[in-house]
């Protein structure tokens, strides 16, 4: 065999046992600890409803599944980091609206949507606007009234363009208010915020506040959803007050592209499992969050509808 025919020998031989050695980790997976990222603060409803989810989904799996708080940057910072790890199966992204959508609409944080495989939907959350329970307004009309008397005088606290952020601006526009945002770095900082008297008012998702609304330190003035949310009964629709505003985050699991076919097929049918259990969906709705699953190209298409629907919103300004 001559030097030549050695070398073209081992470049075909090489690539071969690298693609057998990847579909043999594939095929076991998984065969160790996963890391689920949650790309913004403990104690925010993202963090809630990804630790309600890990302990089951470890469970599915067969192994132990950790979440790691990895926030900053509008939640860039943690999908980054979800983004350059190893392409095995083994870092999966607790991911939403902002960190997954508007943040990259809204600043060049090297990637986007497509950059990554949709898993399943676990919520399409409910927003609240919340008030300190010993706030004068006991509706969504005081607070308009206040506000439209002294314009620039309220704030709110939010996530620069996230999804309750862009809500309440939406609120404003068809309220015609002049109220001020004090940007915050995720749905606790906000509720701490707020509690403190840092901010007025509060748009989050419900899980964010819902402990403080059940235990009589908030009021919830509306919710901005089609219908009130089975959790909060006593909370109107801004629809029903006469504002026609809607918003509806996501919180779901992704992987980066890359990852094997065979670990994406592993994961969407334990998180289809664990979903869809009623006990588990029993446990979500004690921390004011229903369980609102899609399977993954169901999640794929929500990113690309969300997408196109805030892109000229976002990348306008």
């Amino acid at each position: 065999m001559t030097t030549f025919s050695k070398i073209l020998r081992s470049a075909l031989v090489v690539p071969a046992l690298f693609g057998m050695t990847a579909f043999a980790a594939a095929q076991d997976y998984p065969s160790k600890p996963v890391e689920m990222i949650v790309t913004w603060n403990p104690g925010g409803s993202t963090d809630v409803i990804a630790r309600l989810f890990a302990e089951p989904l470890g469970e599915a799996l067969g192994v132990p599944v950790a979440v790691t708080n990895t926030a900053g940057g509008g939640g860039s910072l943690g999908t980054q980091a979800a983004l350059d790890a190893p392409k095995d199966g083994y870092t999966i992204l607790a991911t939403t609206s902002g960190n997954h959508i508007l943040t990259p609409l809204k600043n060049d944080v090297g990637y986007t949507y497509d950059d990554f495989i949709p898993v399943g939907q676990l919520v399409a959350a409910t927003i609240i606007l919340a008030v300190n329970a010993d706030s004068e307004w006991e509706t969504l009309d005081d607070l308009v009234e206040a506000v439209s008397a002294e314009p620039g005088k309220y704030t709110f606290g939010a996530v620069p363009n996230g999804m309750p952020h862009l809500t309440l601006n939406g609120l404003a526009d068809a309220a015609g208010l002049d109220v001020v945002h004090l940007p915050q770095q995720g749905g606790a900082p906000g509720a701490t915020a707020l509690l403190g008297g840092t901010v007025d008012m509060l748009p989050a998702n419900a899980a964010t506040v819902a402990a403080n609304i059940k235990g009589g330190k908030m009021r919830g003035l509306a919710v901005f959803s089609p219908e009130r949310d089975t959790a909060f009964p006593d909370i109107p629709t801004a629809a029903e007050q006469g504002y026609e505003v809607y918003g509806s985050p996501f919180v779901g699991i992704a992987v980066a592209k890359g990852v094997p076919d065979e670990v994406v097929t592993k994961l969407r049918e334990a998180v289809e499992t664990v979903a869809n259990d009623p006990e588990f969906q029993q446990r979500a709705v004690n921390t004011a969050t229903a369980i609102t699953y899609l399977p993954g190209p169901e999640f794929g298409a929500i990113w690309e509808r969300d997408w196109n629907a805030y892109a000229p919103m976002l990348q306008g300004n």
